[in-house]
């Protein structure tokens, strides 16, 4: 993730789901009525229900004040008797855009007037008989009004209403309102007293040579936590169509994928939504993975919940690739894991990205799959039309574990390596004693992965590697003669020191572990390699914050200053 920070979810609108407080009644409605059945299944939703003698158009509005730009209205509607619904904006009197759903056909129509151009709509049918209907339309100067209502089917005047409709005692339910610029198509914002703003970092795509800093998702406004510059071993995603998983790439069994429906990652709309069907099984989308025996793969995709909490991520072929784990996304933790390994970590404003990692039992054709569940590890149920999960970003890759996200679309895609070094005689090292630090990360645990290193040849060098396997913190080769020292097997800041007769190191401060055997290697005319060995071997796989050159050889109390 990057250092900027982009809106990720927006709801312009108070008591999105408490239509009986800040929602006014405009006209010719009764008072709503509330402690109904919502489309999530619990009583939250609104009866609305127009007077006797209604002859314009029974509705609620709520005061809003936005900015000029494109604006997209969320509403979930039902039919009691009414035969029509509508969702209006209104920029001021005569500069309005509406949609509006005519349930028995399950269609909507759309329109505008004034200064409020480029209308649009789209209609979903939900469980329980339930629509979501959704408007999006440009505004000149901002939304001054929103409104909900029922209708008789004819347009919407240019004011938000209208005169003369025959809703005389027709009802409709209503649940679920918002309006964002962000545009989201689903309803991912909920509010009571205040509106909803939520940022993340943004996931961004480096250019070619160029460095990769990664932020953690932390903080709102402001940048995360830095992790440092990303150093990678080449990495491909063996799946096709990475975000658009309503492709025929991805087979669906009972469910419904709607596309780009709500901001992902990127900043972009390009968030689907995987809905359960009312059908009873499992409800999941997939795409086949070829396999090698013997090979470790890890299957990833980034998930928030969109009314169910749970996915399921895995091999649906256990004798082939036994990988499957439940992932709770209302705690952002690791529920069951049925096979194989399993992470998660957070990416911002409830996103959360999910692996799985296991080793082929056979070659062959599996399916990598993603489950929406509303229990844990209980795949098997029975949908409701409306709860789903938003997915974007899903990966396969031939590695013990997850590297950071490669787009594909109609064929897999490699990322090259990374390679980051500066020759030591343009840091003025003309070799001699030394002392070399690094503060790094990584997400593997082995014993061959290096945060920096000091190297001329392979019998010629000096390395640091970075949560070692076997505690291993520290290589030196002189004229291919090897000494290790053992400091411990921690991420952090790892120190080494090389002088006469000495090889020393410290790792987060503690205990000094020494060779005295060492002899300092001819150095001159090498490289400072940061994340590798040589550029090319032992590859991080992770961060770096720090790297520090010292063309002395520090003490022991100097090393356990230095890396705490």
């Amino acid at each position: 993730m990057s250092s900027e920070k982009a809106l990720n979810s927006e709801n312009l609108l108070k008591q999105s789901e408490d239509l009986g407080t800040t929602w006014s009644v405009f006209t010719d409605l009764s008072t709503p009525t509330g402690s109904q059945t919502s489309p999530s299944g619990d009583s939250t939703a609104w009866l609305l229900t127009a007077d006797t003698d209604a002859n314009a158009s029974p509705s609620l509005n709520q005061s809003t004040s936005t900015g000029a730009g494109t604006h997209t209205m969320v509403a979930h509607l039902k039919s009691g008797t009414a035969s029509h619904g509508f969702i209006s904006v209104r920029e001021g009197n005569g500069n309005i855009a509406y949609a509006m759903v005519d349930f028995s056909a399950g269609t909507s129509t759309h329109g505008s007037y004034g200064s409020v151009t480029n209308p649009s709509s789209t209609v979903t049918a939900l469980g329980s008989d339930w629509y979501r209907l959704t408007l999006t339309a440009t505004v000149s100067s901002g939304v001054t009004l929103a409104f909900v209502g029922i209708s008789d089917g004819t347009a919407v005047g240019s004011s938000g209403y209208d005169t003369g409709w025959n809703s005389t005692g027709q009802t409709m339910y209503a649940w679920g309102i918002q309006l964002s610029s962000t545009n989201s198509k689903v309803y991912d914002s909920p509010t009571t007293t205040q509106i909803s703003r939520s940022y993340s970092p943004l996931l961004k795509t480096a250019s070619a040579d160029a460095p990769r800093f990664e932020y953690a998702a932390d903080g709102q406004s402001d940048a995360g936590s830095p992790r440092g510059l990303l150093i990678e071993a080449s990495a491909s995603n063996l799946l096709t169509y990475s975000e658009d998983f309503s492709n025929a790439a991805w087979t669906k069994l009972f469910s419904n994928v709607q596309s780009n429906v709500a901001i992902g990652p990127s900043g972009e709309l390009s968030a689907d939504n995987l809905i359960a069907t009312s059908d009873v099984g499992e409800h999941r989308v997939g795409q086949n993975l070829s396999v090698v025996s013997g090979s470790t793969y890890t299957i990833s995709v980034i998930a928030k919940s969109s009314g169910s909490r749970f996915l399921r991520l895995g091999s649906m072929i256990y004798s082939i690739l036994a990988a499957r784990a439940s992932f709770d996304l209302e705690t952002g933790t690791v529920a069951t894991t049925s096979q194989g390994s399993a992470s998660i970590e957070p990416v911002g404003n409830g996103f959360y990205r999910c692996s799985v990692t296991a080793t082929a039992g056979s070659s062959g054709v599996t399916v990598a799959t993603m489950n929406v569940m509303q229990a844990d590890n209980t795949p098997s149920y029975t949908g409701d039309d409306y709860s789903g999960v938003l997915l974007f970003g899903a990966m396969a890759e031939q590695s013990s574990s997850m590297s950071s996200y490669i787009k594909s679309t109609s064929s897999s895609v490699t990322r090259a390596a990374d390679s980051c070094s500066v020759a030591l005689s343009d840091i003025n090292f003309a070799g001699g004693e030394y002392s070399l630090v690094a503060d790094a990360s990584t997400i593997t645990n082995s014993d061959v992965y290096v945060s920096a290193s000091l190297y001329v040849s392979n019998s010629n060098y000096a390395a640091l590697y970075a949560n070692g396997q076997y505690g291993r913190t520290a290589v030196a080769v002189s004229d291919g003669v090897s000494s290790t020292v053992n400091g411990g097997s921690a991420n952090g800041r790892i120190a080494v020191s090389g002088g006469t007769n000495s090889l020393t190191t410290s790792t987060n401060g503690g205990a000094v572990t020494t060779d005295t055997s060492y002899a300092v290697p001819d150095l001159s005319g090498g490289t400072l390699q940061i994340g590798t060995r040589n550029g090319s071997s032992s590859p991080l796989n992770g961060n770096v914050k720090r790297v520090a050159l010292y063309s002395v050889a520090l003490s022991d109390t100097e090393l356990q200053a230095i890396t705490s």
